[in-house]
């Protein structure tokens, strides 16, 4: 992920996202995965790292697009928001529709993401190439 950061695509995400780190975050702090030195600097850091991102809204126009999604591909809720955002995000841009990829290591979203068009791009599958080369 950090080489893909490090090229300079632009970023964006749904708002769901940043509420989806922070909720990650704060149960780890909670289960005593994280001591809360390393809490509130990930907290912040994550708020720090959301200044770089475009934000899509969940404005009645993306819900719309979620509830297509999650009918047509039967996603989870958040997944469903996730790719309506980066459909809306896609129909949004004036540049060629093959400028958006999607981010993820979830399964069911990369399949629907890739049947709507998408490149997706699996930080885990990465993590795991840059670890055996």
């Amino acid at each position: 992920m950090a080489q893909f950061v490090a090229q300079g695509p632009r970023l964006a995400c749904a708002t769901l996202g940043l509420v989806e780190v922070v909720a990650t975050l704060a149960r780890k702090g909670k289960a005593g995965e994280l001591p809360p030195d390393a809490l509130r600097s990930k907290l912040a850091q994550a708020r720090k790292d959301w200044r770089a991102f475009a934000e899509v809204r969940l404005t009645s126009d993306v819900a719309e697009l979620a509830l297509e999604v999650a009918q047509n591909h039967a996603l989870r809720g958040a997944d469903a928001v996730h790719l309506a955002s980066a459909i809306f995000l896609r129909r949004s841009l004036p540049s060629r529709e093959d400028d958006v990829a999607i981010v993820t290591s979830d399964l069911e979203l990369a399949s629907a993401a890739e049947q709507e068009g998408f490149a997706v791009l699996d930080p885990e599958q990465a993590e795991t190439a840059s670890a055996e080369a």
